[in-house]
C-alpha cells in the first residue's frame, strides 16, 4: 500500500510519482526510511511500562487494552515507511518527493528503480 504512486519508466528514462517527474539519469539518491520507528518504539515502551508498573492497580482488561496499544505503536512505526527520490541539480529545495506506504513495498520500488538507474548507466534497459 502506498499513499501516492510511483511509475517507472526505463525506456524513457524517467521516474513519475504523484506529484513530479525525475530522469533516472539526474537521480542521485533514492532512500527508504522508517521515521516513525524511534517514535513507536519510545511510546510503546512508555505504554509497556506503565502497564508493567501499574499492573497491580490495573484491571486485566485495562491492562490487555495498554498492551495493545503498545503493540500497535510498535508495529506501525514498524510498517510505515517514505521513499524519497533526491537530485543534485534540486539539492537545498523542497522538491524532494515523497511518497508514504509500507516498508516492505516501498523497499521493493527503491530497489526496481536503482535496477533501472544501473540499466540506463549499462546501456541495458530493464
Amino acid at each position: 500500500m502506498m499513499i501516492g504512486f510511483v511509475h517507472i519508466d526505463a525506456d524513457n528514462g524517467a521516474v513519475s510519482t504523484h506529484r513530479d517527474s525525475y530522469l533516472l539519469d539526474n537521480i542521485t539518491v533514492v532512500s527508504v526510511r522508517r521515521p516513525f520507528l524511534g517514535g513507536g518504539l519510545m511510546a510503546g515502551g512508555g505504554f509497556s511500562g506503565f502497564a508493567l508498573a501499574f499492573s497491580d492497580l490495573l484491571y486485566a482488561h485495562e491492562i490487555a487494552v495498554t498492551l495493545a496499544i503498545a503493540a500497535s505503536l510498535v508495529l506501525g512505526g514498524i510498517q510505515a515507511g517514505q521513499l524519497k527520490l533526491l537530485s543534485r541539480d534540486l539539492r537545498g529545495t523542497e522538491l524532494a518527493d515523497v511518497v508514504w506506504g509500507r516498508y516492505a513495498h516501498l523497499n521493493a520500488v527503491r530497489l526496481r528503480i536503482a535496477r533501472a538507474m544501473s540499466g540506463r548507466k549499462t546501456g541495458r534497459h530493464l
